[in-house]
Formats: C-alpha cells, sequence, structure tokens
C-alpha cells in the first residue's frame, strides 16, 4: 500500500513521523559536529602530559580514503533528512488540503 492511499488522518501522521525522523537525523550530525572538537578539548585540559592532540593534526592525520568516506557519509546524512523532512511536509500539506475540501 503506498502512502498515498492512506486515509488524511494516517497520511498526516506519516507525514510527521516521515518530519520528525529528518529533524533526528539533523540533531544528530549537529551533535556529531560540536561534540567531537569539545571532546578533544575536553581531552587536552584533563590529560597533562607532554603530547598535545589537537582536533586539526587530527584531521591532518587521517588518509584521503577516510575523508571521502566521511564526507560522503556526512553528505547522504544531510540529503536523506532534507528528503524525509520534505517528503513528510508533503504528505502533511496533501493531508490538510484533502480534509478542507
Amino acid at each position: 500500500m503506498k502512502a498515498d492511499d492512506y486515509n488524511p488522518k494516517a497520511r498526516e501522521v506519516f507525514g510527521k513521523t516521515l518530519v520528525d525522523i529528518g529533524v533526528s537525523i539533523y540533531k544528530g550530525l549537529i551533535l556529531l559536529l560540536t561534540i567531537v572538537p569539545l571532546s578533544f578539548i575536553a581531552k587536552v585540559t584533563v590529560e597533562k602530559d607532554k603530547i598535545s592532540l589537537s582536533f586539526l593534526e587530527f584531521i591532518g592525520s587521517m588518509s584521503f580514503a577516510t575523508y571521502v568516506i566521511f564526507l560522503s557519509l556526512l553528505a547522504i546524512s544531510f540529503v536523506l533528512a532534507y528528503y524525509l523532512r520534505k517528503e513528510g511536509l508533503r504528505h502533511i500539506h496533501e493531508s490538510e488540503n484533502i480534509t478542507s475540501i
């Protein structure tokens, strides 16, 4: 059964679920992009050893294949979250248009 065949209330709930999933992916990406650098800062301040580890040195030590994998997964996540939110909003708006007729 396709989502277009649902009744208006079920279609609205389906749309809200898609929007929630998309927002959750965005929240996960924001946490990833803020927590990883903060964890490096916390590690340097807590451990007072002679070897200083910085986030930029860590990024610089990664291989090209790791860059490609990381950036492609990041791009796929953004595209997937955008698509899920867009489709969810489309289902919500179409269910509202059906119920208002």
